[in-house]
């Protein structure tokens, strides 16, 4: 009696999981798992940047086509990057080193009112010297782009210069690494 309830215990192991699996793929069961919600605020509909041609903290003059092809993570920062600004800008990194492979289809933005000192800018490009920096009347020509700005705030641009979503500033991170990796992930690269 004892080996056959531990047969039969082994064959319900077996054949249990086969069985859900089954009747989850069925037409009796109409079962779905929940889509996964995003972390941030969608902005819908997309607003797009616009033209513009704009000197970066380094005197290069940018423009719309030097950010196409590249999702942004981009911080928002109306008043000067002092500490705390550092500190995202840090978190930004390293939301973009999470990332792995796809790192390298992830730019990083600064858009400041403030006009930052060299020592700053500096601190900013030692951080990652990708990092793509707007400020003074620039970075204030950009800011009056974006909807609902609040001082902190991080969005994410997609490939075809579109503002598609906001984090708030206190946002967790892990929601705005996991919103852009899906956003990495399902993207259709041709």
């Amino acid at each position: 009696m004892k080996n056959r309830l531990i047969l039969i215990g082994l064959f319900a192991a077996f054949f249990a999981p086969l069985l859900i699996a089954l009747l989850l793929h069925s037409e009796w069961i109409d079962w779905q798992a929940p889509p996964d919600r995003s972390h941030g605020i969608l902005i819908d509909p997309v607003v797009p940047i616009g033209a513009f041609e704009l000197a970066d903290a380094q005197g290069q003059i940018r423009g719309p086509s030097d950010l196409t092809g590249r999702w942004w993570l981009i911080l928002v920062q109306p008043d000067h990057c002092k500490r705390d600004c550092l500190a995202r800008l840090e978190l930004m990194r390293r939301i973009r080193l999470a990332q792995d492979r796809h790192r390298l289809e992830v730019g990083l933005m600064l858009i400041t009112e403030g006009v930052l000192s060299e020592l700053e800018i500096d601190s900013v490009e030692l951080l990652d010297p990708t990092f793509m920096i707007f400020q003074s009347d620039a970075g204030g020509a950009l800011i009056r782009r974006f909807p609902a700005v609040e001082n902190g705030a991080f969005y994410i641009v997609d490939p075809d210069t579109n503002i598609m979503e906001r984090f708030q500033p206190d946002a967790d991170p892990t929601g705005i690494r996991k919103d852009l990796d899906r956003l990495l992930k399902w993207t259709i690269r041709e």
